[in-house]
């Protein structure tokens, strides 16, 4: 099982920064699989702890290891990876999770199944700091839907989380990566582009385990930013959306995020950001009730703050 060119059939793109405590277990999760016609390319982004000497104690010739200054952006870190990649596949894991051992090995067993689908997730749970499961704090539950999922990724119906995907690398290259402008959500960002060019393989296995702990990515954003990010992509969806339909639906979802972001601003006294949260989400879905019963709250709100007790 070798691409034609004799490359590795599979690239798995690893991004750490200072996750050395967690780093080789994600590791090992990698050179675990049940195929070996793999490489594994660690982008480490200016790790400052003990992540640069744990990786070079690793003696693998399909691991690479190639450093950078420190950005602060994994979308950047994924980029430069996909760009040094030779497998026909791409996979994605974060350094702070990791994968079944039969993985790899079952989506491109089951890729074959529909030719025209360019893309594969899997499912997955979740396992705490010390490897212990957890149960999924949010979101609906994962369900496999394989073929045009746009629309139920736009709606939350379907997930394809990053790190249980496989993907064509010419299907990354056409979409040119990573979208590095993005504070976070770039993950959910490139799923909607890939969702929107081609068909996905979604296995039901639970083949990823997603860590839950306080060094997380997203736990160090602020979930008002969090929405500002969701909300910017949903936006840019809808540019690429072909219909009204389409269009509508991505700027009504871009609407709901900004009046989340907009409660949440205004119950922590950030009146002013609070309202231009509202407004533009009264800009993106103007006959949408909810955008102006956030409105209306965050009004009230800050009056009720102006006026002196």
């Amino acid at each position: 099982m070798r691409a034609e060119n004799g490359h590795p059939l599979v690239s798995v793109i690893v991004p750490t920064y200072n996750r050395g405590h967690l780093l080789r277990e994600a590791v090992d999760s990698v050179v675990r699989q049940t195929i070996p016609v793999w490489e594994l390319i660690v982008v480490d982004d200016g790790s400052t702890d003990d992540s640069p000497a744990q990786l070079e104690a690793l003696h693998d010739a399909r691991i690479r290891v190639v450093a950078m200054a420190h950005s602060g952006s994994p979308a950047r870190a994924r980029n430069v990876g996909i760009g040094l990649a030779r497998g026909q596949w791409i996979a994605f894991l974060d350094s702070d999770d990791v994968w079944l051992p039969e993985k790899l090995e079952l989506q491109l067993a089951r890729l074959p199944s529909h030719p025209s689908a360019r893309w594969s997730c899997t499912g997955f749970d979740f396992i705490d700091a010390h490897g212990s499961p957890v149960p999924q704090r949010s979101g609906l539950p994962y369900e496999p839907r394989s073929g045009w999922i746009v629309e139920p990724l736009l709606t939350f119906h379907a997930v394809a989380s990053l790190d249980t995907l496989l993907v064509e690398r010419r299907l990354l290259t056409e979409l040119d990566g990573f979208d590095e402008s993005l504070a976070s959500r770039e993950d959910y960002d490139l799923a909607l582009r890939m969702a929107g060019r081609a068909e996905i393989v979604a296995l039901g296995e639970a083949l990823t385990r997603i860590r839950e702990h306080p060094g997380r990515t997203t736990k160090r954003s602020s979930v008002a930013d969090l929405h500002a990010s969701s909300a910017t992509v949903f936006r840019k969806a809808s540019l690429s959306m072909t219909t009204r339909r389409m269009r509508a639906l991505c700027l009504r979802q871009s609407a709901t995020q900004l009046v989340a972001r907009a409660r949440l601003l205004s119950h922590d006294g950030r009146h002013r950001d609070a309202m231009a949260a509202a407004l533009r989400a009264a800009f993106d879905a103007p006959a949408f009730p909810l955008v102006w019963r956030a409105a209306a709250g965050c009004t009230c709100r800050a009056v009720a703050g102006a006026i002196p007790h």
